[in-house]
């Protein structure tokens, strides 16, 4: 992974004549989550001008003013919430994070007063049984769905270790003190939010259930109290694939690294979270004004220190200080060009961004695959490719892209649904009963289905199936038409990008129309010289857009 993006970084600097100032500043603004005073917004409001101008990352929403728990900050109102958050979306050219602290109990920004769902605490569900705890967060999910709501800053996984602890025991925002309990019941929220495209930003790594303070009053320190059994959670969640998205704590402990807290420590965000734990996801900062970190570091150190760490959003939620965007834009933009931030944190930090996005737009709508047809697909492997596997698990090396040659969605997806071929595929029959398949489905307007695992074998490719994922495009009428959309060429190319830092040893994208060409790499394992068809998919207009779009990849074709 870490060569893959130092790849990107060098061609990025390689190309950064093409780069103006403006396009730094915009990559810099991706990487920024603000808050903002006002329950509506116009083209004139500075948040929108903002958004606008800098290619905002997102926005934070709270129901009330932090300094005047009286005044209303954003959300009065489910109504005027969703108004607000489509007022938002409509105005930002890139897809934008609209996040909030959601929990549940006393971190309910939606509040039952204001006319949401009441849900309760962390701590009260914990008691709960495993069928009203999904129904709870099925519930809270929904409505922060309704509302526009994209990012949620919970679930909460810090562990109720100790029984002193103000900020997270004491407003009973865990769901206790056994790691195996608090992943089970993160989650229930983390599938349920991702279910209504909601990302889970989990937090506040490394554990802050064991510390005596408030990094919202004032400097942290855990070095006594802190123990590796806060890492569990995490350490769970992320080997089950659950965690997109992490917040850092302002917390310190001297035994991990003697001179700074983890929201500004290389030792936690790199070392820990990044390799030690093999975190992929985006790191988000605390709030960047707390105390904890802001009596002790001015703002241009602060944010320096966190970008240089791994931190790759900064959240600066409640503006304390009302530092404008512009200010905070520039500071960056000039430790840029001073070199004390490097231009590959920024380039980093870009792609997970848009990675996360990519990834959080997918639909899951699963084609039949019962063990009848991983049975199939073992016997298609050993049959063409001469292996006696356990399992249909693949490594992928190349990116196949296709049309369906079926101009509607829902027929699309019916062909390849079965796990039997069906009986107007004579010409490949004879090789195997098992059905075609894909790994996406694109649908014309860019809409992207995940269809099957994308580490499983599909039946899309002759030769190497076993080493590729392909992704069907609906359209290519009469199987012969060009017709493929824009909106299709630019959800390929997000695709593309997210597969590639997937699976980071990726080298190829080919069009179908181009397969027989692998026969000289090493992917190549058809045993049958006669099992061949001629393919005119995806179109060359198509792929030479496509590659267009994805050439910082470096990713070769079939004639490399």
């Amino acid at each position: 992974m870490r060569v893959v993006l130092l790849f990107l970084t060098l061609v990025f600097v390689l190309n950064a004549k093409d780069i103006t100032e403006n396009d730094i500043k915009k990559m810099i603004g991706r990487m920024l989550i603000v808050g903002f005073d006002g329950t509506k917004v116009t083209k004139n409001s500075q948040i929108v001008k903002d958004i606008k101008k800098y290619d905002l990352g997102g926005v934070i929403l709270f129901d009330k003013d932090y300094k005047n728990r009286k005044k209303v900050k954003n959300i009065k109102n489910p109504k005027q919430l969703a108004k607000l958050t489509k007022e938002l979306k409509s105005f930002s050219k890139k897809p934008l994070f609209i996040s909030i602290d959601q929990e549940g109990g006393k971190v309910s920004r939606l509040n039952p007063s204001n006319g949401f769902k009441k849900i309760p605490s962390a701590f009260e569900v914990g008691k709960l049984s495993y069928k009203d705890t999904l129904k709870t967060y099925k519930t809270q999910s929904k409505m922060l769905n309704k509302a526009g709501i994209n990012m949620n800053f919970a679930p909460v996984v810090d562990l109720a270790i100790n029984p002193k602890n103000k900020v997270i025991v004491g407003l009973n925002r865990s769901f206790g003190k056994n790691p195996i309990k608090v992943v089970e019941y993160a989650k229930v929220v983390i599938d349920e939010q991702e279910k209504q495209h909601i990302i889970s930003v989990i937090k506040h790594f490394p554990g802050h259930g064991s510390s005596l303070g408030d990094s919202h009053e004032g400097f942290v320190d855990v070095s006594e109290t802190w123990s590796p059994e806060e890492l569990k959670p995490y350490e769970g969640l992320i080997q089950e694939n659950k965690v997109d998205a992490i917040m850092t704590a302002h917390v310190f402990n001297k035994h991990i690294d003697a001179k700074y807290p983890a929201t500004l420590s290389y030792n936690f965000n790199t070392k820990l979270l990044r390799n030690y734990l093999q975190f992929k996801g985006v790191i988000i900062s605390d709030d960047m004004q707390m105390k904890a970190i802001a009596d002790k570091y001015d703002l241009k150190t602060r944010v320096t220190l966190a970008i240089n760490s791994g931190v790759n959003m900064l959240l600066f939620a409640n503006q304390l200080d009302h530092v404008s965007v512009s200010k905070l834009v520039d500071i960056i933009f000039e430790q840029l060009k001073a070199g004390a931030i490097p231009i590959s944190k920024i380039v980093e930090s870009n792609i997970r961004i848009e990675n996360l996005h990519t990834k959080a737009s997918i639909i899951q709508k699963p084609i039949l695959f019962t063990q009848k047809r991983k049975d199939m697909t073992k016997e298609y492997i050993k049959k063409h490719y001469g292996l006696d596997v356990k399992d249909i698990t693949i490594e992928p090396i190349a990116i196949v892209l296709h049309w369906t040659a079926v101009m509607s969605f829902k027929d699309s997806f019916k062909r390849l649904y079965p796990e039997k071929l069906l009986s107007d595929r004579k010409d490949i029959s004879k090789a195997s009963l098992l059905n075609v398949s894909a790994h996406y489905l694109v649908k014309r307007d860019g809409t992207i289905y995940q269809l099957m695992p994308d580490n499983w074998m599909a039946r899309h490719v002759i030769g190497i199936n076993y080493s590729s994922i392909g992704i069907e495009n609906v359209g290519g009428k009469n199987n012969k038409k060009e017709d493929l959309t824009p909106a299709q060429v630019e959800a390929d190319a997000k695709l593309v990008k997210y597969l590639r830092f997937k699976y980071p040893k990726i080298e190829y994208l080919i069009g179908h129309y181009e397969y027989e060409k692998m026969q000289k790499t090493g992917m190549w394992l058809e045993k049958d010289k006669n099992y061949r068809t001629k393919k005119a998919d995806p179109g060359k207009k198509f792929m030479k857009a496509v590659r267009e779009k994805v050439k910082i990849l470096g990713l070769k074709s079939a004639d490399e």
